[in-house]
């Protein structure tokens, strides 16, 4: 899988883009195909280390993310695969971020279908 990623805590030139193992889900996590994804002012002060967090390295950049579900954990209530979703609070407290083909993202508010309605993104 193709993500952008950190070695460890630093400037914006220390992000790397190259291939990192597949996330897997656990029971109540979902597992989504990422769509779009941002950087804002949080993601340079957990990249830099500004923002003290817990960072599993390699580290996936990023925080927010739209995206399909491509896998939903028994316990992640309200999703299922195909559902298109936008999801927050990724990239801290030990958790991978939005950056990469895919992502792992816990079932709950983190992570919310979207309306009906929406504009339907494509690949």
């Amino acid at each position: 899988m193709r993500a952008a990623y950190i070695e460890g805590p630093g400037s914006a030139a220390d992000i790397r883009f190259g291939d990192l193992p597949a996330p897997r889900p656990g029971p109540t996590d979902v597992l989504v195909d990422v769509i779009a994804t941002t950087v804002n002012p949080v993601d340079t002060f957990v990249r830099s280390g500004a923002f003290p967090t817990p960072l599993p390295l390699p580290f996936v950049v990023g925080r927010d993310l739209v995206g399909r579900v491509a896998e939903a954990g028994p316990g992640a209530a309200g999703l299922r695969a195909g559902d298109l979703v936008w999801c927050n609070s990724l990239g801290y407290d030990g958790r991978q971020g939005s950056a990469a083909e895919q992502a792992v993202v816990a079932g709950g508010p983190g992570c919310t279908g979207c309306p009906s309605g929406s504009t339907r993104a494509r690949r």
